[in-house]
């Protein structure tokens, strides 16, 4: 009971670190280009993995078939994080908050269940399953704000969809890769920051950075060190100490962190629409992904 009361602050604590990013790559952007913000979030996301793995004693021997995988994944990340970067550029941090973190469940299941289709081996669905994607649907309708094409193909719109859609591809080819956790977090990290690097021959301002004022370096911590080592890293052994049920009903909290991180650090005030399909894109990820866990135990 102790190790769960533990890991339940922790996993809090994660999911904080998980919803402020979005309003810290906010800011970030306000100060280089996307390329450069990838390079180095993925550069000082692995200087802080590597203590983690050591202190932690993770194992990190691999094969070729969990290599191919986790190459792949490390692709689809890049991808996102370029993505991630523009459309938080042209957009509000609490609404991209909202809507890649409760879109991307949406799109796992939906993968999922057409390439069981595609395989000879339908998934049957749970009337849960039904009503969460119907829910699930009228939150991206709030949250895309369809009766207003202007806003619809905004530039914003576009590439968090496309983020919630590559995220949720990588996280069906990590569910592929048989190894620790922690391990594909650093794998994919250290590959990210290779398939990157070739930035430095194209872009002028890579150093740009080490002129840049504290405010940049402590919102890159939030972003690089924070998020992407600390609080992913936290997630993974609760999920491990926990179970994968309740560490993922901690991420429900992800979307209201990142309205009212982005409220407190930009001033960004949601939109009725927002909170609206905020509100319904949360209980639909319950009913999709959590509501059946607690059920079949």
């Amino acid at each position: 009971m102790r190790k769960e009361l533990v890991f339940s602050i922790l996993l809090v604590v994660a999911m904080i670190f998980w919803g402020s990013s979005w309003a810290s790559s906010k800011v970030l952007t306000s100060y280089t280009s996307a390329d450069v913000i990838t390079f180095w979030r993925f550069f000082f996301a692995l200087m802080a993995s590597i203590p983690l793995v050591i202190i932690l004693r993770i194992p990190i021997r691999i094969n070729g078939n969990a290599l191919k995988y986790l190459f792949l994944a490390s692709i689809a990340n890049c991808v996102y994080s370029i993505m991630f970067f523009i459309g938080i550029n042209y957009g509000a941090a609490g609404k991209g908050g909202v809507l890649v973190t409760t879109l991307t469940p949406v799109f796992v299941y939906l993968l999922t269940y057409f390439v069981h289709k595609l395989q000879g081996n339908p998934k049957n669905m749970r009337g849960n399953e039904v009503l969460g994607l119907t829910l699930g649907i009228l939150a991206g309708i709030c949250l895309l704000d369809l009766g207003n094409l202007s806003v619809l193909f905004s530039k914003s719109n576009v590439f968090f969809v496309l983020c919630a859609l590559d995220w949720a591809v990588l996280t069906l080819i990590c569910q592929r890769v048989r190894i620790h956790p922690i391990a594909i977090n650093f794998y994919i990290t250290l590959f990210s920051v290779l398939l990157s690097s070739p930035i430095f021959f194209f872009e002028p301002a890579m150093l740009d950075i080490f002129s840049f004022d504290m405010h940049f370096w402590i919102m890159l911590c939030v972003v690089a060190v924070l998020s992407t080592a600390i609080g992913t890293s936290i997630f993974y052994m609760g999920v491990a100490q926990i179970g994968a049920e309740k560490a993922s009903s901690y991420q429900l909290l992800v979307p209201l962190i990142a309205l009212i991180t982005s409220y407190f650090i930009l001033g960004e005030i949601p939109s009725l629409l927002t909170l609206v399909g905020g509100g319904i894109a949360i209980f639909a990820i319950y009913l999709i992904n959590i509501y059946k866990g607690v059920k079949n135990q």
